[in-house]
């Protein structure tokens, strides 16, 4: 495919999808049966075939993707990975943070953190985050982003166990992929973004906070349209090629999405992906329980179902229940829109 391929409106509905099915969904969140969605775009077999914005959205609104930027990085953090071969998962992080070493002395364990244990959540560091109000002291993601330095706010947070053993999930695990990912690629995240991902996917507009120290953000401070979300979730459908353009290693997907940790009934954990578990009643239609997403705080969510070779993209302002309502969508109505599809 090339860049453009799937842009434009198609013709929806051509695609082995149910139109019907869809068009109730439709109806049911103009009539705000599922809160307050801002979009919902679902692309299969190369085409767009639903696209729709609400409460006044268009295509071309950047839209707070919130936590989903973590899944961002994760998807860099394989293109880093293609560019420098020599860089390893397992490489301790105080190996690529020279200028924080000092946080490691004398902290046990601290010094085995590695790179994938922060793209897992399982760094082991003592933070409490979920479950605690978001302006509240008790949050330390809260006391993290009211903090001058953010990477200190993270560093200097006392281990609880050794690394690699407990999920937890810590917004300063997102936060310190700035500097790491600086200092091995050379390049601000941003920077690299722009020229190894964003470019060549034709992804021309977003913005990216800042926090002190000039850094991006890099746990929830990205916005993007929702057409360039469903580019990315198109891209690892793809295994990394963009027309004939490797992104990333066709093996990253399988590496990134994988489970790593075991999180509830419900829900399990990759490297910045969430998965469904298979007994996971949002996945009892499907053949093959595939599907990875991110997982944007208030609704926004990229659902990749590989072997239905379809994208879902969903943005919203739903502080409550967001995950339920964006689950119910994709369970009840889009994949039983595919349902008389299945090989």
């Amino acid at each position: 495919p090339t860049v453009d391929s799937f842009l434009g409106y198609e013709n929806p509905y051509v695609e082995s999808i149910d139109a019907g099915r869809l068009n109730e969904l439709n109806v049911e969140i103009k009539n705000g049966s599922f809160g307050d969605i801002h979009s919902l775009l679902i692309l299969k077999n190369d085409k767009i075939v639903f696209e729709n914005y609400y409460a006044d959205y268009t295509r071309s609104d950047l839209h707070p993707i919130g936590a989903s930027t973590q899944s961002i990085v994760s998807t860099l953090v394989g293109v880093m990975l293609k560019e420098h071969p020599e860089v390893s998962l397992r490489d301790k992080i105080i190996d690529h943070l020279p200028s924080y070493t000092s946080y490691f002395d004398d902290v046990p364990q601290k010094d085995q953190i590695e790179i994938r244990h922060l793209l897992s959540n399982t760094s082991g560091f003592w933070w409490e985050e979920w479950g605690k109000p978001s302006g509240d002291i008790s949050n330390d993601a809260y006391v993290m982003s009211i903090s001058n330095d953010w990477v200190d706010a993270v560093l200097s947070t006392p281990m609880i166990r050794e690394p690699g053993y407990e999920f937890n999930f810590n917004s300063g695990n997102g936060v310190l992929m700035a500097p790491l990912i600086e200092e091995i690629t050379g390049m601000e995240l941003e920077q690299f973004a722009q020229e190894k991902l964003f470019g060549p996917l034709g992804i021309s507009e977003w913005t990216w906070e800042k926090i002190p120290g000039n850094m991006v953000n890099a746990s929830w401070g990205l916005h993007l349209r929702p057409m360039d979300m469903a580019k990315i979730g198109y891209l690892f459908l793809k295994e990394g090629a963009w027309g004939d353009h490797q992104i990333f290693s066709e093996d990253w997907r399988g590496i990134s999405s994988r489970t790593r940790a075991n999180i509830t009934g419900y829900y399990n954990y990759g490297y910045f992906w969430w998965r469904f578990t298979n007994v996971a009643n949002a996945v009892y239609r499907l053949e093959k329980n595939d599907v990875f997403f991110s997982w944007g705080d208030g609704g926004q969510f990229l659902f990749i179902i590989p072997h239905l070779d379809m994208v879902v993209v969903t943005t919203a302002n739903n502080p409550v229940e967001s995950e339920t309502l964006a689950v119910v969508m994709l369970r009840d109505y889009i994949l039983e829109s595919t349902d008389n599809f299945f090989p």
